[in-house]
């Protein structure tokens, strides 16, 4: 059986699972919730605003959903705060979770060192955004995230579907939900930039464990994809 056979046979049965995705007004609901338990400072008005009209049409990993994006506080910029937050929430949802910045969380109480992509912006608020899940993962074909990033790679937008939908996490298998890379980070060591590794999202089965790593952005890998925002 050639590559090509191989490669078709695979994309085939890449179908994603029925529901491992929940409503734009259950994701309301959970910012509603999360907004209130931990404090991120969103008023009535702020959340009654939220555009909840579907747009993202049929296709399995394209979906509608709602993220935060934070301001600075007394200890994190709003980037870092927003990753934070989100991954936090996102864990309670799973039954085991690690982390690349255990360390910095732990002793030195300052998690998630990330920055931006060069070009994105961070603007504080929530809205609702379309997100593909599945950008440029193609079954059976090694792929770099330096090689399909850009200004329209998603970040916080991973950890708010992570924390919305717990069952796509789960479903994550390389095959037919891929591993996703958080392309519109960049992760930070010792402070310093480090353009050349990236947060990387998966789930690990023998360990029924979500993993957030650091990963390396120009290697190539077979079955993952990198989000990006289509509004």
């Amino acid at each position: 059986m050639d590559d090509v056979q191989t490669i078709a046979e695979e994309a085939e049965r890449a179908t994603a699972p029925d529901n491992i995705f929940v409503s734009l007004s259950t994701q309301l609901d959970n910012i509603r919730k999360w907004n209130q338990e931990r404090g991120w400072g969103f008023s009535s008005d702020d959340l009654d605003a939220v555009d909840l009209t579907p747009s993202a049409g049929d296709k399995p990993l394209v979906v509608d959903l709602i993220a935060v994006y934070l301001d600075d506080d007394a200890k994190l910029n709003g980037v870092r705060r927003t990753c934070h937050e989100l991954w936090t929430v996102a864990a309670a949802e799973q039954p085991h979770t690690w982390s690349w910045d255990w360390y910095w969380d732990k002793w030195l109480h300052r998690p998630q060192p990330v920055r931006l992509f060069d070009g994105i912006v961070h603007r504080p608020g929530v809205r609702r955004v379309t997100v593909d899940l599945g950008a440029h993962f193609e079954p059976g074909r090694y792929i770099s995230a330096n090689r399909v990033r850009g200004h329209d790679s998603a970040h916080a937008e991973v950890l708010a579907a992570a924390a919305h939908f717990p069952r796509w996490v789960r479903a994550m298998d390389g095959q037919t939900v891929p591993f996703t890379w958080l392309s519109g980070y960049e992760v930070m060591i010792w402070e310093r930039p480090s353009p050349e590794r990236l947060p990387a999202l998966s789930w690990v089965g023998y360990r029924q464990s979500m993993s957030l790593t650091a990963d390396w952005a120009d290697h190539t890998y077979k079955g993952w994809a990198s989000p990006v925002c289509m509004d």
